[in-house]
């Protein structure tokens, strides 16, 4: 048969599982690496959000006194600080109030 090779179905099953087991390890492997440098960036990303929440929340306690030293004013020191609070407690109820709504709203 010239130059043409006789191979039997058994070897060529052999080379077409062998071939599809390196496909398969090959993709495995780029999604791992794949997967590792989204975490690398992730994990970047998280820690910024994180310091970013830091100094929000100093700048929202500075803020949150400068409001209360402002209403110290009219209402005396305490007053104002007392009364600063009452509403940063007030908005923080109400944030929680609506996210407890939608949490129960996707529990549905």
């Amino acid at each position: 048969m010239g130059g043409r090779q006789d191979v039997s179905l058994r070897e060529l099953l052999a080379r077409l599982i062998d071939s599809a087991r390196a496909f398969a390890q090959a993709e495995i492997a780029l999604v791992r690496a794949t997967a590792a440098a989204w975490a690398g960036a992730v994990k970047i990303g998280v820690a910024l959000i994180a310091v970013a929440l830091v100094l929000a929340l100093a700048g929202a306690i500075v803020l949150l006194a400068a409001f209360g030293v402002a209403l110290g004013q009219w209402l005396g020191l305490a007053g104002g600080l007392a009364v600063a609070a009452v509403i940063a407690l007030l908005i923080a109820g109400l944030l929680l109030w609506l996210a407890a709504r939608r949490f129960l709203a996707l529990m549905k």
